[in-house]
């Protein structure tokens, strides 16, 4: 993992939280990570200099981004810093109010199996007047939008549902149409192990088998009810697919049990996060000279130092200058003393932001200050500051955010037009 990609609220791009890496030598390391998406092709039509950017969704290295409110979709590799425009899908999805739109994108890439990627477009549940109330949710044979790399198009697939439906249409009506009232504006996903995962309205998440045409539908450990004082997530981690409630203070963390075909959600945390609440509140106001090992990633910030990828095993020339690279051990540096927390500025408000997609992590946000928070020991790490430079006001706020794990290869063009076969051969 190299850092978080996080979305404001009014505020006109996303940027990556990261360690920064300075490096000392000749020639320095092959790869720095564009963590302001400055190497975005510009021109065109409907291209705008300074438009209202954002990550849509991120998979295994890839980005799906979004330029001016879905204006231009791209995917790109903030590591190998190349971009493929996206053709129109067949059907554009419309913006009903602000960010609420008639269906959602989502992206799949497995760089270990092919290097085509595909992007799917997840329709909403239907207003009145669309479908009948009465109607099952999902339906039996779902028909969704699916662009894939290997053909360069947008095309109709159906897909085939496995079990039962959710409810009814009516039903997934009384889930709210954002996640949350203050916070993300759109449901995630996640691809694993060839099946994407989508979070959707209605309290259940569909898994998408792409190469059976077939779905199925599982219903979340948390209800509609439930849902309206949680902040729910869906992300990766150890041991696959996790789901999460943060209800105020109380942290709740599901893991799938896919075994023999049964889809379970098993409880694998339950967590009161009061005393870290009160330590980061005390460290908001009193320690101003903590250690802030991550930052955002800022044309203004830390003088332009190049924030470098991790690449292992690079063979380095005897008459090569030294290297230095500024590490940062995830099980071990800036842990956080949230023993004997001060409750005198009461309790706060967390915002969550995404699995360590390795190990049973989560990272955590409360006043822009972020920590990692090892699940399994209770241990707190203190990363920094996501706040950009000169952002703040009464509206200053998270949106989406999606940990970020780079990856080197990939089928995307030199030039940031979308093209057919690739100069080094996908699968």
């Amino acid at each position: 993992m190299r850092g978080i990609f996080s979305n404001y609220c009014d505020y006109h791009r996303p940027h990556l939280f990261a360690r920064p890496r300075a490096t000392i030598t000749s020639s320095g390391l092959p790869h720095d990570i564009d963590g302001t998406f400055t190497s975005r092709p510009k021109g065109g039509v409907n291209d705008r200099l300074f438009g209202w950017d954002s990550v849509l969704d991120h998979c295994n290295g890839l980005v799906l981004y979004d330029h001016h409110h879905q204006t231009k979709l791209y995917v790109c590799n903030p590591a190998t810093r190349r971009w493929a425009l996206l053709p129109s899908p067949l059907r554009k999805p419309e913006c009903v109010f602000f960010f609420r739109y008639t269906g959602y994108y989502y992206l799949a890439y497995d760089p270990s199996v092919s290097l085509h990627y595909e992007v799917f477009l997840v329709p909403e549940v239907p207003e009145d007047g669309e479908a009948s109330s009465m109607g099952q949710w999902p339906p039996p044979v779902h028909t969704l939008q699916v662009f894939s790399s290997r053909t360069q198009q947008w095309e109709d697939r159906a897909f085939v549902r496995q079990g039962e439906p959710v409810g009814t249409v009516a039903e997934a009506r009384t889930d709210s149409v954002e996640p949350v009232c203050c916070g993300p504006q759109r449901r995630y996903a996640e691809y694993w192990r060839g099946a994407l995962y989508v979070h959707c309205r209605g309290a259940y998440v569909m898994r998408l088998s792409p190469s059976e045409d077939k779905y199925q539908v599982i219903k979340t450990p948390t209800s509609i009810k439930e849902n309206e004082d949680a902040k729910p997530y869906l992300g990766r981690s150890e041991s696959g697919v996790y789901y999460v409630a943060l209800a105020g203070l109380q942290l709740r963390v599901w893991a799938l049990n896919e075994s023999g075909g049964n889809m379970e959600w098993l409880l694998r945390h339950h967590v009161n996060l009061e005393a870290l609440s009160h330590r980061l509140k005390t460290l908001q106001y009193y320690d101003k000279h903590v250690n802030r090992p991550w930052t955002i990633v800022d044309d203004r910030s830390n003088n332009n130092c190049e924030f470098e990828m991790e690449v292992q095993g690079i063979a380095t020339d005897e008459e090569d200058e030294e290297e230095q690279i500024i590490e940062w051990n995830s099980d071990d540096d800036d842990i956080l003393d949230i023993r004997n927390s001060s409750r005198e500025w009461g309790d706060g408000v967390m915002d969550f932001l995404g699995f360590h997609p390795y190990k049973e992590v989560v990272f955590l946000s409360e006043s822009f200050n972020v920590v990692a928070y090892h699940l399994a020991s209770s241990k707190a790490q203190y990363l920094g500051v996501i706040r950009p430079w000169g952002y703040g006001g009464t509206t200053a706020s998270l949106y989406e955010s999606y940990p970020y794990t780079p990856c080197l290869i990939d089928s995307l063009p030199e030039n940031g037009h979308w093209i057919g076969a690739s100069k080094i051969g996908p699968n």
